[in-house]
Formats: C-alpha cells, sequence, structure tokens
C-alpha cells in the first residue's frame, strides 16, 4: 500500500513538472505574430482610422510619397502616429509663439522640407526583425533621396527569460556619421506588419517626427 502510494505521488510529481516545462518553453519561445494586411502600404495607414490622419495628410502634400507607399514592389515603413507630429507640431510652435510668429500646421509647412524627413521613415526591401539580428543592426537605404539609416533588433525579456519577449527595433537616423552617439534614434511599438508591397513598424508615441532636424528644417 505505501509503495503504491509513492508511485502515485511520484507520477503526479513527474506530471507537474512536465506541465511546468510546457509552460516555461512557451514563455520562452515567445513569437511575435504579424499582422497581414491584403492591400498595399498606403491603403492599410487608411484603414486604420484615427491613427494615421497626419501622416497621410503629409503623403498629399509630398508629391512622391503616396506613390511610393502605393506602388513600391518592397520596402519597409517606419510608420508615425499621429502623436508623433503633435510632439514635432507642439514644439514647433511654442518655439514660433516665443518669437512672435504665427503657428503652423500640416497644411501649410513647407512641403519640400517635409518630404526630406519624411523620407526617412520609407527604406527599399521588406525587412522584418529577423532581418536585424546582426550586432551592428542593419543600414538601409531610403527609397527617394538614398538617405542612410539604421535599424536594430531590440529583445524585451519575458517571464526570467532573457530575450524571451516581444521583438522590436530601434531605428536610427545616422546623421551621415560612423559615430553612434551622434545618431538620433527612435523604437516600436508594434513590428512586422505585412502589406502587399511593404513591411511595416509603428514607431512609439515617444519618437518626434524628424529625428531632431524638424524645428530647424520647419521654422520658416
Amino acid at each position: 500500500m505505501i509503495k503504491s502510494i509513492k508511485n502515485i505521488a511520484c507520477c503526479m510529481a513527474i506530471a507537474l513538472f512536465a506541465l511546468a516545462c510546457k509552460k516555461d518553453d512557451g514563455a520562452y519561445n515567445y513569437e511575435n505574430e504579424a499582422n497581414v494586411f491584403d492591400g498595399n502600404a498606403y491603403a492599410y495607414l487608411k484603414s486604420q482610422t484615427g491613427k494615421y490622419d497626419s501622416l497621410l495628410k503629409v503623403c498629399e502634400r509630398v508629391s512622391w510619397a503616396k506613390d511610393t507607399l502605393t506602388n513600391s514592389k518592397a520596402i519597409t515603413l517606419f510608420s508615425l502616429t499621429n502623436r508623433n507630429f503633435s510632439v514635432a507640431l507642439n514644439a514647433l510652435n511654442n518655439l514660433r509663439l516665443s518669437q512672435n510668429k504665427k503657428a503652423l500646421g500640416i497644411a501649410n509647412l513647407d512641403a519640400d522640407q517635409l518630404g526630406i524627413l519624411l523620407d526617412r521613415y520609407i527604406v527599399s526591401n521588406k525587412i522584418t526583425t529577423d532581418s536585424l539580428h546582426f550586432a551592428d543592426g542593419a543600414f538601409l537605404t531610403s527609397t527617394h533621396f538614398k538617405y542612410g539609416m539604421n535599424a536594430q533588433e531590440l529583445n524585451s525579456n519575458a517571464s526570467g527569460y532573457v530575450f524571451g519577449g516581444p521583438k522590436g527595433v530601434v531605428y536610427s537616423d545616422v546623421k551621415n556619421s560612423q559615430y553612434t552617439k551622434e545618431w538620433k534614434s527612435a523604437t516600436t511599438q508594434a513590428v512586422n506588419i505585412e502589406t502587399n508591397n511593404a513591411i511595416i513598424h509603428v514607431l512609439s508615441a515617444s519618437h518626434e517626427f524628424g529625428f531632431g532636424e524638424f524645428l530647424i528644417r520647419l521654422n520658416k
């Protein structure tokens, strides 16, 4: 009888251990599931009501932008939300107020300068987080002005496991410099959204459109 009880206890212990291992394995092998959208990058932005209105307005003002997002075969968009533009516009208009200048909005900003900055968020080829394992990330080229950018995979921890959580991207304007201390960087809040012609990574709300150049270029 005692031997039978010991056997039952042993079996229960093995079962509990196996269950724990299964749960741990699930956390350790976390995968950030990519969303898939049946349409091009521009159509995706239009479908997300209330999230990308400012970016769409900029695309209307920059002559090549809509065509790039609609017709390019393989691009990556580091997408800007309304918040990214409001941060930049608030800083600009606070400065202009101190200079006794009229406030500006997207509709009356210099379109050429908007295009120079927007270009830095659209790069050639489809770049998912799986493409960014390199120690120095990947050096990328913008689609219109062939400007140099850098993207590096960002890993987070989960359930006590190193790099077991959601993946992200650190996206940097390298400022034509080999020294990383001179780069301006942003992180993502969502990654690997797949459309017919693009991979989209959504930048975090704290990022200010322009990588530090918005005030300089647009306070005219």
